[in-house]
């Protein structure tokens, strides 16, 4: 049986070799791309990707990606109510794990 999951996306390379190698095993349905974006400069909060090149690297991957917003100087109060919020909302569609590729994590 094929597990769904969510794919956490940085935008660097780690990412984009730990997706390859979930790809490759056929045994994930990959829901979407998970990217934390802090709003204030529209960059991805782990390396300052660009929200637009987030997009554009959705776009070629055939994934949708789902965006969490925080503020500049966010707590980590309003990071986990908003990451629950979307991880509840994903496993009310059948999601049971999350995948992390970051080397930092």
């Amino acid at each position: 049986m094929i597990e769904k999951v969510l794919f956490t996306w940085s935008g660097g390379k780690d990412s984009a070799m730990a997706l390859y190698e979930l790809k490759v095993t056929h045994s994930y349905e990959i829901m979407a791309l998970l990217a934390i974006v802090t709003e204030d400069y529209g960059r991805i909060s782990m390396h300052g990707v660009r929200s637009i090149l987030l997009e554009q690297q959705a776009e070629s991957l055939g994934l949708p990606v789902e965006i969490i917003y925080i503020t500049m100087n966010s707590s980590n109060e309003e990071y986990e109510a908003k990451m629950r919020s979307k991880l509840i909302h994903y496993q009310s569609r059948g999601v049971s794990s999350v995948v992390f590729g970051d080397i930092f994590l």
